[in-house]
């Protein structure tokens, strides 16, 4: 069996711990051993219990759940190894040349970098963003963030190279270098879930980090693309991109949030006209997006 002896897998639980023992099996079984096994157990019930696994596990419970960016970010500075993997817990590795991405990993500037990923029905999902979406287009809404992706659909190109260069590398499966990771300061934890990673990823590239995408291994991600999680998850998703753009864009913030102001009264007055013809739960979520481009996000 291979043995990663540099490198310590990370991960978080909050109420999925069955899913969170397959993922590390699933790690063991398919692609081999690493220094150890570290789960934040963020508040779980019923709690993580210890897989049957024969690299070394170590549980760290939260009393109170922190969300996933300040569970991952205590799961992170736990790590003892120079290399981290840091991976959700509905995440299955498949058979496949792990190693040698990590090898390209470790013998390069790489800090940060996630592996192409399908959802369990095969269906391929983004694990990058590559080029971010500019708050304008983000401010404008789908129908423009559809015509301005179709403007940039090119796959990232590694020139020759399997790990290609990306702004931002979604933190579903993503190597971690920890002297960068400790550098920049780790996790944000204004952030609950959402756009956490992103915002690491700009920050690492700002400090002359490399940022990527490897594009010779593949994971199976029941969340990918970030649609679980209902309505709440859209608000965090929502505000949490509206202070990563007025972060990362300082001049958004004299154009960014009138432009949704107005996006949103539209929307919530089609919306209240076609809830008389019907039920339609995208008001309720309407309404609270219009509340925080007035009084702000939180």
């Amino acid at each position: 069996m291979t043995r990663f002896d540099d490198l310590t897998i990370a991960t978080t639980a909050h109420n999925n711990a069955q899913m969170c023992v397959e993922m590390l099996q699933s790690f063991e079984a398919n692609l081999g051993q690493v220094c150890e096994n570290i789960v934040v157990d963020d508040n779980s019930q019923p709690p993580v219990q210890s897989p049957l696994c024969s690299s070394p596990l170590r549980v760290i419970r939260t009393i109170d759940a922190l969300g996933f960016c300040k569970a991952s970010d205590l799961a992170l500075r736990a790590v003892k190894t120079r290399y981290a993997l840091l991976v959700d817990a509905d995440v299955l590795f498949q058979p496949g040349d792990f190693a040698g991405a990590f090898s390209e990993f470790r013998d390069s500037s790489w800090a940060w970098v996630n592996f192409r990923q399908i959802s369990f029905e095969g269906t391929p999902q983004a694990s990058y963003e590559q080029p971010l979406m500019p708050p304008w287009v983000f401010a404008a809404g789908n129908q423009v963030f559809a015509w301005w992706q179709g403007l940039h659909s090119a796959p990232p190109d590694g020139k020759g190279r399997r790990i290609a260069p990306v702004e931002a590398a979604h933190s579903s499966c993503v190597l971690v270098q920890m002297e960068a990771f400790r550098a920049v300061g780790g996790f944000d934890p204004w952030y609950w879930q959402c756009q956490s990673d992103v915002d690491l990823s700009l920050r690492l590239r700002k400090h002359g980090y490399g940022v990527g995408v490897d594009l010779g291994y593949e994971v199976k991600h029941a969340g990918a693309g970030g649609k679980s999680g209902g309505a709440a998850r859209i608000l965090d998703l929502y505000r949490s991109r509206v202070h990563l753009y007025e972060q990362t864009y300082p001049s958004s913030r004299f154009y960014l949030r009138p432009m949704l102001f107005i996006r949103h009264l539209a929307e919530i007055a089609w919306l209240g006209i076609m809830r008389l013809f019907g039920s339609d739960n995208r008001l309720t979520t309407r309404i609270e997006m219009l509340k925080g481009a007035f009084y702000g996000y939180r």
